[in-house]
């Protein structure tokens, strides 16, 4: 990587650029996406240190690592974008260390955003959907394996890829640093690309486990199966549903909100730099608010960590997700279409037996009230009924 700083020029070269002067609209962009990037990495210290989340929540699932993996991508993320705050405070960006540091942490934590957040679905996918599980060294392998290739992707750059006739890898790239804009396929291929790839497949992979917990998509003697029921008929899905399958329901319904916020806090700079790619400008307002919001990613993941967390279910109660079950029950269901709601018809022969045993216990009363010659209080049943007295059904 070209750290050592580089002479001025008044060439317009792109990569002999040194200094980049900010107008007083672009000074305050920048202001607003440093504090979008403030803002995450403050909820994130606040949560790690006040609000830690615990291993045991995650038991049995390996979660905890790859959310806590995920909340390290977070971090990175917001320290790159909180360090534009030096530009703003010298209204310019200036080439050099600082400069070619930024960039270089900006690229690591949007990558490994897009990384550990399809490691999660992936994981899901597998517990959920397959109903398969991993060792404690398989999940260490990946916990390694993931950081590694992101670290890769982030030296592979300035040790391979950057040429002097085009100038350093990282530096001045616009109004902050980052891969500059001589290596514009490095920019779609080794971030742009990842980001798309991992907010599109992880929404895929989330639909599928949600049809397949709800009971939706099921096995039956080696196929695969897909039940369409009617919104109002959904009662019919849980019929089968026993504690596993409602437990594995809430996991799902709870960890679908990461790759499902990611995606919708990326669909506003997708917009732009696919805009861009086309040729087109784009406003530097339009992408002053897509930066923003993507700057965010951080602040809404504590947000639905502090709530999730909640609503998750107590795993320690829950037998593992590898149990087997009987399942035919669920299999006719979703061949023949569920069952057939009922109702019980108003029993004449209950009443009879109910009126029966009334005249029974009058009777009972009629005779010590007789032979004690005292008048003996109205008789109540309440063997029943929760200690309430029963009213007859008829007199």
């Amino acid at each position: 990587m070209a750290l050592t700083e580089v002479s001025t020029t008044d060439s317009d070269d792109s990569h002999n650029k040194t200094i980049y002067e900010y107008s007083s609209s672009e000074r305050a962009g920048v202001i607003c996406i440093s504090v979008a990037g403030l803002l995450s990495l403050t909820a994130i210290l606040f949560l790690m240190i006040f609000r830690t989340p615990k291993p045991r929540t995650y038991q049995r699932t390996h979660l905890y690592g790859y959310v806590m993996s995920l909340f390290l991508a977070c971090t990175l993320q917001s320290v790159g974008t909180v360090m534009n705050l030096k530009w703003v405070l010298r209204r310019q960006v200036e080439y050099g260390l600082f400069c070619a540091y930024q960039g270089a942490i900006k690229h690591f934590g949007n990558i490994s955003i897009a990384l550990w957040s399809f490691m999660i679905s992936l994981h899901l996918f597998h517990l959920l959907f397959m109903r398969g599980t991993i060792t404690h060294m398989t999940f260490w392998f990946q916990i390694i394996l993931g950081w590694s290739v992101v670290n890769l992707f982030v030296i592979i750059g300035p040790l391979a890829i950057e040429k002097e006739d085009r100038g350093p890898y990282y530096g001045i790239s616009g109004p902050w640093c980052w891969i500059t804009s001589d290596y514009p396929k490095e920019q779609v291929y080794l971030e742009y690309f990842f980001e798309f790839f991992s907010a599109g497949l992880s929404l895929i992979l989330y639909s599928i486990v949600i049809l397949r917990v709800r009971g939706n998509i099921i096995q039956s003697d080696g196929n695969w199966c897909l039940r369409i029921v009617p919104r109002g008929q959904s009662w019919q899905l849980s019929f089968g549903r026993d504690l596993i399958d409602s437990a594995m329901l809430r996991v799902a319904q709870n960890m679908v909100w990461y790759p499902f916020a990611y995606t919708v806090l990326l669909i506003p700079i997708t917009i732009t730099r696919l805009t861009h790619f086309g040729g087109h400008d784009v406003p530097f307002g339009v992408t002053i608010f897509a930066d923003v919001v993507f700057n965010l990613t951080g602040f809404v993941n504590a947000i639905m960590l502090l709530v999730t967390t909640k609503l998750f279910p107590d795993m320690s109660t829950i037998p593992d997700f590898r149990t087997k079950r009987n399942k035919h029950l669920t299999v006719y269901l979703g061949r023949h279409g569920g069952v057939t709601p009922f109702t019980l018809e108003r029993s004449e022969t209950a009443e009879s037996w109910e009126q029966g045993r009334m005249a029974a216990v009058e009777r009972q009363v009629s005779r010590s009230t007789d032979n004690d010659g005292t008048s003996t209080p109205e008789m109540t049943d309440v063997s029943s009924n929760g200690g309430r007295p029963r009213t007859p059904l008829l007199e």
